[in-house]
């Protein structure tokens, strides 16, 4: 979404600072496991987790932290979220790939949209699932490349 991490690249979206939330691979495994451990508290609604809320400059400044040894200084473009809408729209007109993920990074790093599950209305207690810190997220991401 924007974090090229073997070529130290990012693309940042407008200011970078419109915060998201977002749930690790881990915080999803967990949900499962918490819903089945909890099927009267759960049952027949939507559960809502999350694992961290960040913002775009926030995973950058983690990634240039844990990246800073010994690595070439991270490339950092700029880009608009409205330029990814209008991208996406046209690749979907032109019937190209990539459309969904254009629209998917507008959603998700739009100005003013608070794309945030909210604190007091997550399941997170009940469903065991941890936060995060944007460190900790980075560094599984490095271990994950190699890097």
């Amino acid at each position: 979404m924007g974090f090229n991490i073997t070529e130290r690249r990012a693309i940042i979206h407008d200011t970078g600072t419109e915060e998201f939330t977002g749930t690790t691979l881990e915080g999803i495994g967990q949900s499962v496991v918490g819903v089945l451990q909890h099927p009267a508290e759960t049952a027949n609604r939507f559960v809502k987790v999350r694992s961290i809320k960040t913002c775009q400059n926030e995973l950058l400044a983690a990634f240039q932290k844990a990246t800073q040894e010994g690595q070439r200084q991270w490339e950092i473009d700029r880009s608009t979220a409205q330029h990814m809408l209008e991208e996406g729209r046209g690749k979907h007109a032109q019937g190209q790939g990539g459309w969904l993920l254009d629209l998917l990074v507008y959603q998700l790093y739009a100005p003013g949209e608070a794309r945030c599950v909210v604190k007091a209305e997550e399941d997170n207690a009940i469903l065991g699932i941890r936060q995060e810190s944007a460190d900790e997220v980075v560094e599984k991401a490095l271990r994950r490349v190699g890097v």
